[in-house]
């Protein structure tokens, strides 16, 4: 979830938190908007220390990377490769010996 979402989130959560508290606890309007205020600006401002603090501990930089089963991995696709461009090659080598005399035949078919 982006920075600014998690911000937007909390600050409708707490203006509704701030009407139900507020619409419960008071009957004088200007009372039920100054619940509603202080608790937007409450869950405003945790939302806001909470994604700073998130930032700052987190180690966005470090990325634990395998290197090790990377490599293995690739050597293993890598002779995958290999043996399969070999039973190819033996493959077209086959067709291509058993193609010649067809092409031969067709041709002094036609001559």
């Amino acid at each position: 979830m982006r920075e600014e979402n998690f911000i937007a989130f909390w600050l409708v959560f707490g203006f509704f938190i701030g009407l139900m508290v507020g619409f419960m606890t008071q009957s004088d309007p200007f009372d039920i908007l100054s619940v509603v205020a202080l608790s937007t600006l409450f869950f405003y401002l945790m939302a806001h220390i909470s994604v700073a603090l998130y930032i700052r501990f987190m180690e966005f930089g470090k990325v634990h990377f395998e290197k090790e089963a990377y490599d293995r991995k690739l050597d293993y696709f890598y002779n995958q490769l290999l043996q399969r461009e070999v039973e190819l090659d033996a493959n077209q080598a086959f067709f291509s010996k058993d193609d010649n005399p067809m092409r031969a035949r067709k041709e002094s078919r036609r001559a």
